[in-house]
């Protein structure tokens, strides 16, 4: 086994080569900025729960910065930050982080408060339906990357699940979703795809052949390359 692959999953490399970008920090907040600005911008939302005690905080984790940079090169702004979530009973402070590094993000001169994207991740997909019914004023596309659409423990609760508003909200919607997913995940993201075609709400999708959850650090391949690819081309054609 490689020392690669002895490191946890989210510490692994990034598998498409790019040039890196060194963020600079504005309060919780680490910007990769593209020239020239102001220039619309995506807010990266991470999943966990992340344990307090974990030594490599999100904003460090490979994908993020890999994610980034590329997206600098692409003309957007890349924003990355961390918040709360260390168990369900934290997301409801994880949700009011979100709401204000998006407010912090639409904020900072170097970006077009009009054209912002919010991009969700893993287990922070349960912070999504927060955004999605509605949109928050300048947001103008949500993601989610291999992202958990809804946990059945959240049922009761005040925080609105992606799988049960999605069919409602407007404006571009974008699931990028790994073949071999966790299983206790794919079936929120079926149920979420269902209720949209029922309602005849537009989904974008795009479907990583062999991959797995985290992939971009995971699968050396190149159906993963492309998709890392697709993902970034879909935001700049969503935030021109």
């Amino acid at each position: 086994m490689s020392a690669m692959n002895d490191l946890p999953p989210h510490l692994r490399h990034f598998v498409l080569a790019h040039e890196p970008v060194e963020p600079v920090r504005t309060g919780r907040l680490d910007l990769y900025l593209p020239e020239p600005a102001p220039a619309p911008a995506v807010l990266m939302i991470h999943g966990g729960p992340v344990p307090r005690d974990r030594p490599v905080r999100p904003p460090e984790w490979p994908a993020f910065r890999g994610y980034g940079a590329l997206l600098a090169q692409a003309g957007l702004v890349g924003a990355m930050f961390e918040h709360a979530f260390v168990d369900d009973d934290s997301l409801p402070a994880a949700r009011e982080d979100v709401v204000r590094a998006l407010a912090a993000l639409r904020s900072d001169p170097r970006v077009d408060p009009e054209r912002v994207g919010l991009w969700f991740f893993s287990v922070g997909g349960l912070l999504m339906g927060s955004f999605l019914d509605p949109v928050p004023d300048g947001v103008r596309a949500v993601a989610g990357t291999y992202t958990l659409a809804a946990d059945p423990d959240l049922d009761d609760t005040d925080l609105p699940q992606a799988r049960d508003v999605a069919a409602r909200s407007s404006g571009p919607l974008l699931l990028v979703r790994p073949e071999h997913d966790f299983d206790w995940i794919t079936p929120a993201t079926d149920d979420l795809l269902s209720a949209c075609r029922a309602a005849g709400r537009p989904v974008d999708l795009i479907d990583v052949p062999g991959a797995h959850h985290a992939f971009e650090t995971v699968d050396d391949t190149d159906e993963a390359r492309d998709a890392i690819r697709r993902s970034i081309a879909w935001w700049v054609e969503q935030l021109p």
